[in-house]
């Protein structure tokens, strides 16, 4: 008003601008001066405020330029509904194969971004941390660190890294009682199905951390019963459903049966406020088709001499052998049906030395020579090859046959540094036609550049096929994925293929369903264990087959049942997505 008045002024008479705007000025500090002193705390909260104000919303994900690939629309939308309209706290239900890690990264790195989530914890099941590790760094590029628990929790405050644990190393103490002490602003559960029960050690464990933000990734949340259902959805929205009795006399039918719920609709729409579920049908994703063969390779006579004789000893000797010993005996089983020169050292140390010394004195294979056979012919077609050996020695004698058939290849196993393993990864992407490898490219590795890969040996643990499998058949995949399998005949790698082959079509099954499958036998299968019980326990191969085929029938029934428990999700979660 004061500057108003003085620009009435006649011109003879009018204060000069500079002194006004002085006057002021003057007068602003004074008042400013008698005022109350400024506190710093209420300073930085003004300052938070105008900056989350200033964030965009979660409909605009910040963390999209940072990323290496580019999600597909439901994944994208999946991250929002999560953020925005779950406030970080959900179940990601997609269907085996749609990518619950991406969706999980995309929150992760979202709420990383803004500040949101920098105590983060990541649980999976041992044999996924180092591919969570991968897609992470790789895809996400955030730092992580796998915790063991011989080293204590790293700090991972300021920018640290995304700590990753297994199950079975975070449910044992001291490590449990550390994490459980501190809060973490997101915890994210993999295979969470194994978390459901309150009881378990592992369902002990989730319900004693505590987070901001929470998400479980399972393809099945349920599992036959609707209480399964309560107790995932009461992790991350305790009281949605009420108590265990309010849930129970609302929706419960007789004998607790998933699949006919009452008061389907309304349990729907609650399901739907925690739950987002995706299926291949809905999302219009289609893999490349899987093509596996196998090659039932006959053994040269010397060959078949030597393994029918170290069956036989293991036989023998496996009856009432010591837990170590019967460790041994299973080795060299496996090793027999891979090449002569993997078993020869385990046969030595077993002290069937003349066992040994006829093994190193098998040089050249059948299998060995097929398989550059079959190498000469896929590179002639310009085709990039995966081969996989679960062993070092039969790597070692697959490199230098290869290499003196003229074929370049180049190797990867445990034993490189990450350097090295990441420059071989390039070379085979870039230069190099065939990748000769140990299981160690079937952790974590994508390598969808390629499309034909060769089993030389089988692991007697299926989930470490489809491992195998996974590092070519996955999202990204352009091309149908060419699997040959080459197994000697007579050998027990024939006979396990035999059964996930017919009893399961186990090559027909989409990346991730087996796990569902084989943990729905019994808590303490293990079809490794299974396969050599059963081989040391008969007395010929008629009476191995047999016992073989009840093997089989119980994977049949736990196929079903993994079926059934996931029209049992589909219909508790509907067919609409909000």
């Amino acid at each position: 008003m004061t500057t108003d008045l003085l620009a009435r002024l006649p011109d003879s008479t009018r204060v000069p601008d500079e002194l006004v705007l002085s006057t002021a000025l003057a007068g602003l500090l004074a008042r400013l001066s008698a005022g109350p002193v400024l506190d710093p705390a209420a300073s930085a909260l003004v300052d938070q405020a105008v900056a989350v104000l200033r964030r965009p919303g979660f409909d605009t994900l910040l963390s999209m330029p940072q990323l290496a690939f580019e999600p597909f629309d439901y994944q994208r939308d999946t991250a929002s509904t999560v953020l925005r309209r779950m406030r970080g706290r959900a179940i990601l239900a997609d269907e085996v194969g749609l990518g619950k890690t991406i969706e999980a990264g995309l929150i992760l790195s979202e709420l990383r971004l803004r500040g949101l989530a920098e105590r983060t914890l990541v649980i999976s099941p041992a044999g996924l941390v180092e591919q969570w590790r991968d897609e992470l760094e790789r895809k996400f590029s955030l730092p992580t660190a796998i915790v063991t628990g011989r080293s204590g929790v790293p700090d991972c405050h300021s920018g640290g890294p995304v700590l990753l644990v297994s199950l079975a190393a975070a449910r044992r103490d001291p490590l449990r009682s550390e994490l459980a002490g501190g809060g973490w602003d997101l915890v994210v559960a993999d295979e969470a199905h194994r978390l459901r029960s309150a009881n378990s050690a592992s369902g002990k464990l989730i319900r004693a951390l505590t987070a901001r933000f929470l998400l479980l990734l399972t393809a099945t949340p349920v599992e036959n019963r609707l209480q399964d259902l309560y107790e995932m959805i009461s992790l991350v929205a305790p009281g949605l459903l009420g108590t265990p009795t309010q849930f129970r006399t609302r929706y419960a039918a007789a004998g607790d049966d998933a699949t006919s719920p009452r008061n389907l609709d309304e349990l729907r729409v609650r399901t739907r406020q925690v739950m987002v579920r995706h299926r291949r049908s809905e999302v219009a994703l289609r893999l490349p088709q899987r093509l596996a063969e196998t090659v039932l390779v006959p053994p040269d006579s010397d060959e078949q001499a030597l393994y029918t004789e170290v069956v036989e000893r293991v036989r023998v000797h496996a009856r009432g052998a010591t837990p170590a010993r019967g460790m041994a005996l299973r080795s060299v089983s496996r090793l027999a049906g891979s090449t002569p020169a993997a078993a020869a050292p385990t046969l030595a140390k077993l002290g069937w030395t003349d066992l040994a010394a006829r093994a190193e004195a098998i040089t050249d294979p059948a299998k060995v020579r097929l398989l550059v056979r079959k190498l000469g012919e896929h590179t002639a077609n310009g085709e990039k090859v995966l081969v996989f050996t679960a062993f070092r020695k039969t790597l070692d004698t697959v490199a230098e046959s290869v290499r003196a058939a003229g074929i370049d290849a180049t190797v990867y196993d445990g034993g490189l540094s990450r350097a090295e393993k990441e420059s071989v990864i390039s070379a085979f992407r870039d230069d190099v036609p065939v990748l000769l490898s140990t299981e160690s490219a079937g952790e974590g590795r994508n390598l969808q550049f390629c499309h034909v890969m060769i089993n030389l040996d089988l692991p007697w643990n299926p989930m470490q096929i489809e491992q195998r499998l996974g590092r070519l058949h996955r999202v990204g995949q352009t091309h149908d994925v060419l699997l040959t399998n080459l197994v000697s005949k007579g050998s027990i790698e024939e006979r396990i293929l035999h059964v996930l082959e017919t009893k399961i079509n186990m090559f027909e099954l989409v990346v991730g369903e087996l796990d569902m499958i084989l943990g729905r036998i019994d808590d303490d299968f293990n079809f490794e264990r299974a396969v050599f019980d059963a081989f040391a326990g008969a007395d010929d191969d008629r009476a191995f087959a047999r016992r073989m085929d009840e093997i089989g029938e119980g994977l049949v029934a736990a196929r079903d049942t993994y079926l059934r428990s996931r029209l049992d999700v589909d219909a508790l979660v509907g067919d609409e997505q909000q």
